[in-house]
């Protein structure tokens, strides 16, 4: 009984196993999906970014105006 319990997990085991095929994978719609997720969150943070900068120079702006 303890080899055939060892013999299905080694089984188990092995088909869980990574495929190691040289063949290159083909895209999916979730990747192309995530890129363009990815995209626009770049923007987003670039976005971000600039009017944070601009809001910097506004601040530094008022406190050089003020006596």
């Amino acid at each position: 009984m303890r080899l055939f319990i060892l013999l299905l997990g080694l089984f188990v085991l092995y088909g869980c196993g990574s495929d190691k095929s040289d063949e290159p994978r083909e895209e999916t719609v979730g990747k192309e999906i995530a890129d363009g997720y990815n995209q626009q969150m770049q923007k987003a943070r670039d976005v971000e970014k600039q009017l944070e900068e601009q809001r910097r120079k506004l601040d530094e702006a008022i406190e050089e105006s003020d006596p």
